[in-house]
C-alpha cells in the first residue's frame, strides 16, 4: 500500500513571465489555504478550492514595495497568519475563524537581517520560529511582541521545518549544516548533521528529509543518523530539489524538483525504511517553488515558478461504508471519515502511529476504529475523538446510550471511554449491560463548591468541573456506585433482584426498583436508604432536576423535594405513564389512556426550587416559595431551605423561613442575632463572639456556647445562660471552675432549692459529691431510692452498720427490689432470708447460684419454679433448658412446642415411649404441614402411626405421586382405592373437581372422572379425559355432545363438537334447519373453503327463489359468489337471471364463460355468438384459428375485428410452414405485412437464396445482416468463411457506415477457421475501423484482438497493436510473454523502467533456460554462475570463474553454497555435540572432507550468516566415531588440520567461532601427538590436551572426549584419573543406549568446574563395537575392586597448575595454547604471536 497523489484541480493558472509562488500554507483547521506570489498579495482559498479573500502585505517601512514574501505559517488555532518578508520584518495578521472577519496586524517584528524562513510549531500557540540571513534562528513571542534568540550560526538559514507534534524545529544552512532545537529540553540546540550540498528542501516527519542541488534525497533520524539515501544524479531528468512537505503523520513526503516534477517517498510500515513511491511528471510545470500538505493529509498543494498552483488528492485508498460514509486513508494511521449527505468530517488519527485496520459506524453518529494496539472512538456530531490503549480479540460490544461516553463491554469487563479523552475513564466487572441496569452521569451538573453539600453531609465538595458518577449491578442484588474521578465506590446490598436503576443528574442520589416493584431511594452522601413506593410501574427523574415522577397503580406520585421523601404529591390517572417532556419552561407527564394520550402539568415552580437549592441560589428559592400556598410539600421545602441557610450562615434567609413556618420565637432570636452581627460590622459579622454564642445556643449546643463565652471572659453570661435554661449544676460547675466568689452560696441555694422542691435524688447526689455519704443515704431513702442508697453503701464499704443495712434491706423489700434485698441479706449472712428474697423477686439466677452453694437439695425445685415463671412471662423458649435441668420432660416438650422449637421438641419426644409420643408427633406433623414442609410432616405422621393423615395432606396439596407412594407403602390396594374414591367424592362435593380427577385417575377410575365432568356439564374436561383415556370413543363423544347441545338449543357449542368430530356438514345442516344461513355459510367457508360457502349461498338463494333470493344475496354481498357457483355448476340460465336482476356488470363474464363452455362442447357457432355478446371477438377468432377454420376466422375478423386480419394470415402462414409449404407461407406473411417472419422462415430452413431474394424485394435494409448470417452459416458448416468472405462482409458494413457491425463482422473470424496469418489480417481491419470511426470501442477491440493474437502465437503483431493504442506497458508484457525479446527491447526503448524490466525478464528467461552463454554475453556473470551453482555443475562453475576472473569474495560465496549443499547431502545438522549420523563414511561422511577442501581451495566466506555452516561442519567432522575415523584414515587428520587453518582465517569475520577453532586446534594437536609417537613427554602432553578438551563437550561428543582422555591417562599411568574418566564414559554409553540423560550421576564431577554438564546425549556411540565398550567396562570394574586406587577426583584446591588434573578446574590463570591447561607461573609463560604457551609444552 503506497501513497497515491492524483491531480484534483488548478487554483492558479500560469501567468506571463515569472510569477513565482513564493510561499503557501494550509491552516491547521483545514479551512484555509494561503498563497503568496511575487506580487506580495496573499490569496485565501476555502476547502473547496474557491478563492474567497485576498489582502496585500505591508512593507516594513513606508516606501516602494521591493521585498519578497519568504514564508508564511498559520497559528495553531488558525486565527493568525505570520508572514516573513525579505525587508527584515515579520508581520502577524489576525484573520479570525470565519470568512469576512476583519483583518488586522496584531504583531510586528523588525530585524537587522532579511527573514529567510519561518515555521509556527503546533505546540507553541503564541510563539513562532524564524531564520535570518545572518544565520540566527529566533523565536517571536506574541505576548511581549519581542523576539528571542534560540541559537546562532555563521551561515545563512536556507530552510526551517517543524516536527509533526510541534515540539521541535530543524534549520538548514547554506554551509550544509542541519541544526535541531527541542522545546522544553535543557540542551535544546544541537547540530545533528552536515549535508554535502545546500539543503534547499527541508521537512521533518518521522525522519528529517533533506535535499538540494546534488539531485540526492537523504533521510536523517532525529539525531542525525543517515536512514536512507536516494541518488538521482544519473537521471538526466532530475535536477536540483527546491521544496519539500511531509504529510501530518510524517509517513510520506513530497519533494519538488527543478524540472516539471516532484518526487514522492513513503515509509514502509513493515520494514521501517523509506521507499520511492514514484515521480509525478507535470508538463509545463517548470520549477516547483513551494509545497504544502493539508493538516488532514488529504491534499497537497504545489506552487511553481510561473504562478501555477495545483492541488493533488493524497490518499492510500478510499472506501464507501453502507452508501452513507466515505473513508479516505491519507496514511496508515490517519483516516478521514466523511458523511456523504452533509459533507461533515472527522479525522481519525492514531496518536501512537498505529495502523488503522478496521472502521465501523454505529447509529450513523459514532465511529469506532481498531488498530493493533489501540481503540479509537469518535462522535461525528461533536467531532470529539478518543484513543485508548486496547488489546482484545475483537468481540467487544459497544453501547452508545450516553452522549458523553462510549461503554465497551469485553470479556466480562465494562470500560467507559469519554469522547475527547485519551484515557479509559473507568472499568468495572459486570454482566448487566441493559440501559435499565446501568446509569452514567458525566458532568451533567457541576459539583457544588465552597461548603458541605447538605446539612449533615459528611462529604466535602470536589474539584470544580469534575462530576462523573456511575451506578451498575455487581450482581442481581448488589448495586455499586462508583465515583469515576476518585475511583471510590459505594455498595448497596439488597434482598431482591434489582430490575431498574438511575442516578440523578448530579450523581448523588440513586433510584432503584426491584422485582417486587418496590421503589427505593439511596442518598450517596448520607449513605442512607428510603423506600418510596411498595408498588411502582414507572419511575424517572425529571430532566435537569432532582424531582422524581413515579406511577403507583392508578396514582401519579411526584416528589418535588426528594430530600423529604415522605412529602409526596399524588395525582389520580387513568392509564400508564409513557414519558416526561420538559420544554420551554413546562414539564408534562404524558399518560397513555388507551384511546388517547393525556398530559399532566407539573408545578414548574417546585421543580425550579429544587434546582435553586442545589445551586445555593437561596434568594431565588425564597421568591419561588413565596408564590406557593402553605401545604405539607411547601412546609417541607421551607424547612429544607432553613436547614441549608443555617448550615451556610445565611441568617436573613433562615429568619424568613422561620417566619413562614410560624416559629415566631426562632424568627425573633435570629433577628437579634442578625442585629448583633450588623452592629459588629461587615468585617466581623457572624464571627463576633456574642453572635457565635447565640447561634450555638440556637443549635442547642450549650457546651460550645459556654466555650465561646468563657474564651471571651464572659463568666457571668455563661452562668446566666445555664440558669436561664435551668441547668443549675452546669452553672455551679462554671462558677467553681472560674473560682467565682458566689460559687459556695450558689451551691447552698441550689441544695435548699432541691430540698424545697422535693428533689431528694439530686440533693443526695450533691451530698454524695461533697462526701457526706450518711446524709446522701438518708436522702436516698427519703426520696424512695433505696437501690441508690444500697449502691453507696456497697461502693463505700459501709457494711459494719447493721441497723443501717437492716433499714436499707427493709426499704428495698418494701420497694419491691427483692433481688437487691437478697444481695443485702447475703452481705448480712442471712442466707435463708436472702434465698426467700430472691425467690420472691423472681431472681432465680441468684437464687439457684445461692442454692448450689448452700442449699443443693433445692436446686431442682428452683429450676422447675424458674421454668414455670418463664412460661408465665411468655418466655417459653428460655424455660425449656430449666425444665430439662429439673428433669420435667413433659413440661420441657410442652414448652418447646409452645416456643415453636419443633426440632428440639422432636428430639425430646423421640426419647418417650411410642404410645406417649404419638400425640406429640401429630402436633409436630401438623406444624410442618402448615409450613408446607411436607416431607418432614410425613415423617412425623408415620411416626405417629397415622399414614392416612399424611396421604390426605399430600392429596390436599395435589402431590398425587407422593400420596400414592405413601398409601401403597402402608395400606392395601383396596384400602387405597376406597380412600381415594371417597376422598375424591368429598372433593367433588366441595367443587374441587381437578383434585377429584387426580384421585380418580390415580386409582385407575377415569370413567368416574368423566362421569363427574358430565354431571357438572364440564364438557371440555370430559372430552379431554376421553381423548386421554378412551380415545376410541372420542368421535362418538363429540357427536353425542353435539346432538345433546343441539337439542338444548346451544347451537354454538354444538357446532364446536360437530367440527371436532369432523362432521361440519352436520353443523351446516343444523344451522340451515334453524334458518341460520349466515352461520351455515360461515361454517362452510371455514371448514370447506370458498366453494363450499358458495354452495350454501346458492342453496339459500334457491330456497328464497326468484328476485327475492337475488335481492337477499345482494344485500348480504353474496350475489357474486352465487353467480360464480351457478356458472361452475353449469346453470347459466340461473346465472343470467341473477345477473340481470342484481349484477348486470357480470353479464359479459357470464357470456364469456358460457362461450368457453360451448367451445368445449364443440358448439362453435353458438360459442361464436356468445363471444361476440361478451365483446370478445378476438376469442372467437382464436377459436377458429385453433381449429384451422380459416374462412370462419377471416369472416369474424373482417366483421368484428379488422385489426386481427393480419394475425389470421400469419396464423395460416405458420400452419403452412409446419406443412413445409414455404412459398404459400411467404405469400401469407407478406399479405400480413410481416415479411421479417418469412425471412426468419427461409433462414431457419437454410434456403439462403430465397432469403436473399426476399430481402432484396421487401427488406433491403437487412441485406448486409442477412449476408453476414449467410457467411457465418457457411463457416459453421465448413463450406465457406474464407478470408475474402470475412473481408467482403466487413467492407459491406463499412460502406453502409455501420461501423459496429463492421467490427463485429471482422471479429467473426474465430480461431480455427483461418490460418493465423490470415486471422491477423482480418482482425487488423477490426482495429483499423474502431481506431478510425468507432473510438468508443477502440480500447475494447484492442484488448480483444491482442488477446486473440496471443492465443494464435502472434505476439509481435499483438504488441504492435497495443503500442499503437498507447498501451506501452501492455505491449512490452505481450512481447515478453511471446519471448519476442528484440521486439520488447524496441518497444521499451526510451523508457528506463521498461528497459530495466525487459532486461530483468530476459535475464530470468536465460536463467530459467540455463543459457549461461547468453548470460555471459549480456555481462551477467553472477547470474550465469548462479545457474551453474543451482545445477550443481561445480567444475564448469570453477572454470568459468577462473576464465572471467571472478574475485575471491565471490568465489568464497560460491564455495559456501557448495559446502552447504554437501552438508545437506551428508545429513549433518547443527544441533550440538550430540548430533551426527551413523551412516558410513563412504556415504555422507566423505562429503565433510570435500567441504573442507572446497573452503581451503576456493576461499572461506566471512559474515554472521555463515556461522551455522561452520558450526555444522566442525561438529560433523569432530563428531565422527572411531570406525568412521579409521575408514577415512589420514584424510580425517588432514581435514581437521585444513579446517583449523580455515577457521583461523575467518575467525575475525564470523562471530562465535572461537570455541570451534580451539576445539579443532586441540583435536589437531591430539592427532599430531598420536601420529608422531615419540617419548614420554609427547604422550604426557597428549593426555594433558585430552583432559583439557573435556570443556568442549558442547562441540565434540562427550563419550568420545571422556574415552580419549581416560585412555590417554590410563596409558600414562594416571590410573586414578583414568578410572574416573572412563567410569564416566561407561555411564555415558549406558545413557546413550537407553536414550535417557537422567541416568547420569553428576555428583562425581561436581568439583570439575571447567567441565560443563549437558543433557544432550550423542546420537551414536564413539565405539560402535560392543566388544570394545565391554573391554572398557571390564577395566573399570577391575580398578573399582582395587582399594589402593583413589576413585575420586582430587579436590579443586589440590589440583596444582601444570599438573594433568589442572585442566578440569576453572582458573583465572592464562591457558596454554598447546595443552589448554592453566600456566602455573609467569616464569613458565611464553608469548608468541599474541598467544600464551607453557614453555615446556611449546
Amino acid at each position: 500500500i503506497t501513497m497515491q497523489l492524483t491531480y484534483l484541480q488548478t487554483l492558479m493558472s500560469a501567468g506571463e513571465g515569472i510569477q513565482k509562488v513564493t510561499a503557501m500554507c494550509f491552516s491547521p483547521n483545514d479551512r484555509r489555504l494561503a498563497v503568496c506570489l511575487l506580487d506580495r498579495i496573499v490569496y485565501l482559498y476555502d476547502e473547496n478550492g474557491e478563492r474567497r479573500e485576498k489582502f496585500s502585505t505591508k512593507p516594513a517601512d513606508k516606501g516602494p514595495k521591493n521585498y519578497v514574501v519568504r514564508a508564511m505559517a498559520f497559528s495553531p488555532d488558525s486565527t493568525r497568519l505570520a508572514i516573513a518578508q525579505s525587508d527584515n520584518s515579520v508581520f502577524v495578521y489576525k484573520l479570525g475563524l470565519e470568512w469576512g472577519d476583519k483583518k488586522s496586524i496584531c504583531n510586528k517584528f523588525i530585524q537587522t537581517s532579511p527573514i529567510t524562513a519561518l515555521v509556527w510549531p503546533l505546540s507553541r500557540s503564541n510563539e513562532f520560529v524564524y531564520g535570518l540571513a545572518e544565520g540566527k534562528v529566533k523565536i517571536g513571542v506574541l505576548k511581549s511582541n519581542k523576539p528571542q534568540s534560540l541559537y546562532a550560526t555563521d551561515s545563512y538559514v536556507v530552510a526551517l521545518a517543524s516536527n509533526p507534534d510541534g515540539t521541535g524545529t530543524v534549520s538548514a544552512h547554506l554551509d550544509g549544516s542541519i541544526h535541531r532545537f527541542m522545546f522544553g529540553e535543557a540542551s535544546g540546540h544541537v547540530k545533528i548533521a552536515h549535508h554535502p550540498c545546500v539543503p534547499y528542501a527541508l521537512a521533518w516527519g518521522t525522519h528529517v528529509c533533506v535535499a538540494g542541488n546534488d539531485s540526492t534525497v537523504v533521510f536523517y533520524d532525529n539525531d542525525g543518523g543517515m536512514e536512507r539515501t536516494f541518488d538521482y544524479s544519473n537521471d538526466p531528468k532530475c535536477k536540483e530539489f527546491t521544496a519539500a512537505a511531509f504529510n501530518p503523520t510524517g509517513e510520506a513526503v513530497a519533494v519538488g524538483n527543478l524540472t516539471d516534477s516532484f518526487y514522492v517517498f513513503a515509509l514502509n510500515a513493515r520494514t521501517g525504511t523509506w521507499d520511492d513511491v514514484g515521480v509525478k511528471q507535470v508538463p509545463n510545470l517548470y520549477s516547483v517553488t513551494a509545497m504544502a500538505w493539508k493538516a488532514d493529509g488529504s491534499r497537497v498543494a504545489v506552487g511553481a515558478l510561473c504562478g501555477v498552483l495545483d492541488v493533488y488528492d493524497a490518499c492510500i485508498r478510499r472506501a464507501r461504508y453502507k452508501g452513507k460514509f466515505e473513508f479516505t486513508y491519507v496514511s496508515l494511521s490517519q483516516v478521514i471519515v466523511k458523511r456523504l449527505a452533509t459533507g461533515a468530517r472527522i479525522i481519525l488519527k492514531s496518536l501512537y502511529g498505529c495502523e488503522i485496520t478496521k472502521i465501523n459506524i454505529f447509529q450513523d453518529k459514532y465511529v469506532v476504529a481498531n488498530t493493533s494496539q489501540t481503540l479509537l472512538l469518535g462522535d461525528l456530531e461533536t467531532l470529539k475523538l478518543s484513543e485508548v490503549q486496547w488489546s482484545s480479540p475483537g468481540s467487544e460490544k459497544f453501547v452508545f446510550d450516553n452522549p458523553a461516553v462510549c461503554m465497551v463491554y469485553s470479556a466480562g469487563e465494562l470500560s467507559l471511554i469519554e469522547y475527547g479523552s485519551n484515557e479509559v475513564l473507568g472499568s468495572v466487572r459486570t454482566e448487566y449491560m441493559s440501559g435499565h441496569l446501568l446509569s452514567v452521569r458525566i458532568n451533567e451538573r457541576p459539583p457544588r463548591q465552597g461548603a458541605a453539600d447538605d446539612p449533615g453531609t459528611p462529604r466535602e465538595d470536589k474539584a470544580p468541573g469534575e462530576n462523573k458518577q456511575m451506578a451498575y449491578l455487581l450482581d442481581t442484588q448488589t448495586v455499586t456506585i462508583k465515583d469515576l474521578c476518585t475511583s471510590q465506590s459505594t455498595t448497596i446490598n439488597h434482598d431482591a433482584k434489582v430490575d431498574w436503576l438511575e442516578l440523578n443528574s448530579r450523581g448523588n442520589l440513586l433510584l432503584f426498583r426491584d422485582k417486587r416493584r418496590h421503589l427505593h431511594l439511596y442518598d450517596v452522601d448520607l449513605q442512607s436508604r428510603f423506600t418510596l413506593l411498595n408498588f411502582c410501574t414507572y419511575v424517572q427523574w425529571v430532566p435537569e432536576s432532582d424531582v422524581v415522577v413515579a406511577q403507583n397503580r392508578s396514582n401519579l406520585c411526584v416528589w418535588y423535594n426528594i430530600h423529604a421523601p415522605d412529602q409526596v404529591t399524588v395525582h389520580a390517572i387513568r392509564g400508564d405513564v409513557e414519558e416526561i417532556e420538559r420544554v420551554e419552561g413546562r414539564t408534562e407527564v404524558i399518560v397513555d389512556e388507551g384511546i388517547s394520550a393525556a398530559s399532566y402539568l407539573l408545578d414548574e415552580a417546585l421543580i425550579q426550587f429544587g434546582t435553586a437549592i442545589d445551586d445555593r441560589d437561596y434568594p431565588k428559592a425564597i421568591d419561588i416559595l413565596e408564590t406557593l400556598e402553605m401545604s405539607p410539600e411547601a412546609e417541607g421545602m421551607w424547612r429544607q431551605l432553613s436547614d441549608h441557610a443555617m448550615t451556610h450562615n445565611r441568617i436573613n434567609i433562615a429568619e424568613r423561613c422561620a417566619a413562614a413556618l410560624g416559629d415566631v420565637a426562632r424568627a425573633r432570636f435570629l433577628r437579634r442575632v442578625g442585629k448583633k452581627a450588623a452592629e459588629a460590622g461587615a468585617d466581623v459579622g457572624l464571627e463576633h463572639w456574642e453572635a457565635r454564642s447565640k447561634m450555638a445556643m440556637l443549635n442547642k449546643d450549650l457546651r460550645a456556647a459556654e466555650d465561646i463565652l468563657l474564651s471571651q471572659g464572659q463568666t457571668e453570661e455563661a452562668i446566666a445562660m445555664y440558669r436561664k435554661v435551668h441547668q443549675f449544676d452546669e452553672a455551679i460547675a462554671v462558677a467553681e471552675s472560674r473560682k467565682h466568689e458566689g460559687a459556695a452560696q450558689m451551691r447552698e441555694d441550689y441544695f435548699s432549692h432541691l430540698i424545697a422542691t422535693r428533689q431528694e435524688e439530686k440533693a443526695a447526689q450533691l451530698k454524695e459529691q461533697e462526701g457526706d455519704f450518711d446524709k446522701a443515704i438518708a436522702l436516698y431513702l427519703k426520696g424512695g431510692l433505696p437501690a441508690k442508697a444500697a449502691t453507696v453503701i456497697k461502693q463505700r464499704n459501709m457494711l459494719g452498720d447493721a441497723p443501717l443495712l437492716e433499714r436499707v434491706a427493709a426499704a428495698l423489700t418494701a420497694a419491691g427490689l427483692h433481688d437487691r434485698a437478697g444481695e443485702f441479706f447475703e452481705e448480712m449472712d442471712q442466707l435463708q432470708r436472702g434465698l426467700d428474697a430472691y425467690i420472691k423477686g423472681h431472681a432465680y439466677r441468684q437464687a439457684v447460684e445461692l442454692a448450689r452453694r448452700h442449699f443443693p437439695s433445692q436446686v431442682v425445685e428452683l429450676q422447675e419454679q424458674w421454668g414455670d415463671w418463664l412460661v408465665a412471662q411468655k418466655q417459653v423458649d428460655m424455660a425449656i433448658n430449666h425444665y430439662i435441668e429439673a428433669n420435667a420432660s413433659g413440661k420441657a416438650i410442652e414448652a418447646a412446642l409452645s416456643a415453636r422449637q419443633w426440632q428440639k421438641a422432636a428430639q425430646f419426644v423421640e426419647n418417650l415411649d411410642p404410645e406417649t409420643a404419638r400425640p406429640y408427633f401429630k402436633r409436630i406433623a401438623r406444624h410442618y404441614e402448615e409450613l408446607t414442609q411436607l416431607d418432614e410432616a410425613e415423617k412425623y405422621f408415620v411416626a405417629a402411626q397415622a399414614p392416612k393423615l399424611a396421604v390426605e395432606m399430600y392429596t390436599k396439596n395435589s402431590l398425587w405421586d407422593k400420596a400414592h407412594k405413601l398409601a401403597t407403602s402402608y395400606m392395601s390396594e383396596r384400602e387405597v382405592s376406597m380412600l381415594y374414591i371417597s376422598q375424591a367424592q368429598r372433593m367433588e362435593a366441595q367443587g374441587k373437581l381437578k383434585e377429584a380427577e387426580q384421585l380418580y385417575v390415580k386409582v385407575n377410575e377415569p370413567d368416574l372422572a368423566i362421569n363427574m365432568y358430565k354431571k357438572q356439564r364440564k364438557y371440555d374436561d370430559m372430552v379431554r379425559l376421553v381423548a386421554k383415556h378412551r380415545k376410541e370413543l372420542l368421535k362418538e363423544t363429540h357427536q353425542f355432545l353435539a346432538q345433546h347441545l343441539e337439542s338444548e338449543g346451544n347451537l354454538r357449542e354444538a357446532e364446536h363438537h360437530y367440527c371436532e368430530a369432523n362432521e361440519w356438514l352436520s353443523a351446516v345442516n343444523m344451522y340451515r334447519s334453524n334458518d341460520m344461513w349466515e352461520e351455515a355459510i360461515r361454517v362452510a367457508k371455514l371448514h370447506g373453503g370458498a366453494n363450499a360457502s358458495k354452495r350454501v349461498a346458492y342453496a339459500w338463494a334457491l330456497a328464497l327463489g326468484g328476485e327475492a333470493g337475488a335481492k337477499l344475496l345482494t344485500k348480504l354481498g353474496l350475489i357474486e359468489p352465487a353467480i360464480d357457483y351457478a356458472m361452475e355448476s353449469g346453470a347459466y340460465d340461473h346465472a343470467f337471471e341473477l345477473a340481470r336482476s342484481s349484477l348486470q356488470r357480470k353479464l359479459p363474464e357470464i357470456h364469456l364463460k358460457h362461450a368457453l363452455f360451448l367451445e368445449d362442447e364443440e358448439k362453435y357457432a353458438e360459442a361464436e355468438e356468445e363471444f361476440v355478446n361478451a365483446s370478445k371477438p378476438r376469442e372467437a377468432i382464436d377459436m377458429y384459428v385453433h381449429q384451422q377454420d380459416w374462412p370462419n376466422a377471416m369472416r369474424v375478423a373482417e366483421t368484428y375485428d379488422p385489426a386481427a386480419v393480419p394475425d389470421v394470415y400469419a396464423g395460416e402462414a405458420k400452419a403452412c410452414v409446419e406443412r413445409r409449404e414455404f412459398k404459400r407461407a411467404e405469400g401469407l406473411f407478406v399479405a400480413a405485412s410481416k415479411p421479417e417472419l418469412a425471412l426468419t422462415m427461409w433462414q431457419d430452413a437454410g434456403q439462403w437464396d430465397e432469403a436473399l431474394a426476399l430481402t432484396k424485394q421487401h427488406l433491403p435494409h437487412k441485406a448486409a445482416e442477412v449476408n453476414m448470417n449467410y457467411q457465418s452459416a457457411q463457416a459453421q458448416r465448413g463450406t465457406g468463411g474464407t478470408k475474402s468472405d470475412f473481408l467482403s462482409n466487413g467492407r459491406l458494413w463499412e460502406k453502409s457506415q455501420q461501423w459496429g457491425n463492421a467490427v463485429d463482422a471482422y471479429l467473426a473470424a474465430k480461431k480455427g477457421l483461418l490460418p493465423p496469418e490470415e486471422l491477423e489480417e482480418v482482425w487488423e481491419q477490426a482495429v483499423r475501423v474502431s481506431r478510425k470511426d468507432l473510438r468508443q470501442r477502440y480500447p475494447e477491440v484492442v484488448a480483444e484482438v491482442s488477446r486473440r493474437l496471443r492465443e494464435v502465437k502472434r505476439h509481435e503483431a499483438a504488441a504492435e497493436i497495443l503500442r499503437e493504442a498507447q498501451q506501452l506497458d501492455a505491449a512490452v508484457e505481450c512481447a515478453m510473454e511471446g519471448e519476442c525479446w528484440e521486439k520488447a527491447r524496441e518497444l521499451a526503448m526510451g523508457a528506463r523502467q521498461l528497459e530495466e524490466r525487459v532486461e530483468a525478464a530476459f535475464q530470468t528467461y536465460l536463467s530459467g533456460q540455463g543459457n549461461t552463454e547468453g548470460l555471459l554475453e549480456l555481462g551477467h556473470t553472477n547470474a550465469a554462475l548462479d545457474v551453474l551453482a543451482k545445477g550443481k555443475e561445480w567444475e564448469r562453475l570453477w572454470e568459468m570463474a577462473a576464465k572471467e576472473h571472478v574475485g575471491p569474495k565471490e568465489l568464497a560465496k560460491y564455495a559456501a553454497v557448495k559446502v552447504q549443499q554437501l552438508l545437506d547431502e551428508s545429513g549433518a545438522v547443527s544441533s550440538g555435540a550430540g548430533s551426527g549420523s551413523s551412516s558410513s563414511v563412504s556415504g555422507g561422511g566423505r562429503r565433510l572432507d570435500d567441504a573442507v577442501v572446497t573452503l581451503k581451495k576456493y576461499g572461506a566466506p566471512v559474515g554472521a550468516q555463515y556461522a551455522d555452516m561452520y558450526d555444522t561442519l566442525t561438529k560433523g567432522l569432530l563428531g565422527r566415531s572411531s570406525v568412521q575415523e579409521s575408514e577415512v584414515g589420514a584424510a580425517h587428520r588432514e581435514s581437521v588440520a585444513a579446517l583449523r587453518e580455515v577457521l583461523l582465517g575467518v575467525r575475525q569475520g564470523v562471530p562465535g567461532l572461537e570455541p570451534l577453532l580451539m576445539a579443532t586446534h586441540h583435536t589437531h594437536l591430539l592427532d599430531l601427538c598420536k601420529t608422531l609417537g615419540g617419548g614420554r613427554d609427547l604422550l604426557e602432553l597428549r593426555a594433558k590436551i585430552a583432559v583439557a578438551m573435556l570443556k568442549f563437550n558442547a562441540i565434540v561428543p562427550a563419550d568420545k572426549l571422556f574415552y580419549v582422555a581416560g585412555s590417554a591417562c590410563r596409558e600414562q599411568g594416571h590410573t586414578n584419573l583414568g578410572f574416573v574418566l572412563l567410569n564416566r564414559y561407561v555411564d555415558l554409553t549406558e545413557a546413550i543406549e537407553e536414550g535417557d540423560s537422567s541416568l547420569l550421576e553428576n555428583s562425581d564431577f561436581a568439583a570439575a568446574t571447567a567441565v560443563p554438564f549437558s543433557d544432550n546425549l550423542p546420537k551414536q556411540q564413539y565405539l560402535p563395537e560392543e566388544d570394545a565398550r565391554e573391554e572398557v567396562r571390564d577395566w573399570v570394574l577391575s580398578v573399582c575392586m582395587d582399594s589402593s586406587i583413589d576413585q575420586a577426583l582430587p579436590a579443586e584446591g589440590k589440583a596444582t597448575a601444570g599438573t594433568i588434573d589442572a585442566g578440569l578446574y576453572s582458573s583465572d590463570l592464562p591457558l596454554c595454547v598447546i595443552s589448554g591447561a592453566p600456566i602455573a607461573s609467569r616464569s613458565e609463560e611464553l608469548r608468541i604471536n599474541g598467544a600464551v604457551a607453557n614453555k615446556r609444552d611449546w
